[in-house]
């Protein structure tokens, strides 16, 4: 059984660019111009904190009241190269079955921190776009 969400009913006061954009995209994707702002308006939130994992919840909620220019200094920030080699090289061998325990340990505790790094970057990042900023392509990580 499909659940039914309650809609609301919001008046938007839209500068007339962005109206006529909405108005494109509805034309050009064949779709009704509520269902383009639906989606426009959908996918620039930023993640609800409770959809995100619990360990790591007050962490991100701090993120929301940084200025722009913290955002973007976790945004660009990188990932240690050294650290990324490290993990790179344990998962070839973790597929290769050749793991110590000690290796196994430290390839646990190098996914949680690239988890965590990973999510609090995307977060900033997604924070940004909601801001209104252009986010940059993503770069590759370097071996």
């Amino acid at each position: 059984m499909e659940k039914v969400l309650a809609e609301q009913v919001i008046t938007l006061h839209l500068p007339q660019n962005i109206y006529q954009r909405l108005q494109l995209m509805a034309q050009m994707t064949h779709q009704p111009l509520e269902v383009v702002a639906f989606q426009s308006i959908q996918g620039n939130l930023p993640p609800l904190i409770e959809d995100l994992p619990a360990e790591w919840r007050d962490e991100l909620a701090k993120l929301q009241s940084l200025t722009v220019e913290a955002l973007w200094t976790i945004a660009k920030e990188p990932l240690p190269p050294e650290q990324w080699r490290r993990h790179q090289q344990l998962l070839e061998q973790n597929q290769a079955g050749v793991l110590t325990e000690d290796e196994r340990e430290e390839l646990a505790n190098l996914r949680t921190v690239t988890d965590r790094f990973v999510f609090r970057r995307s977060y900033a990042l997604a924070l940004l776009k909601w801001r209104g900023y252009t986010l940059p392509a993503p770069e590759p990580p370097t071996a």
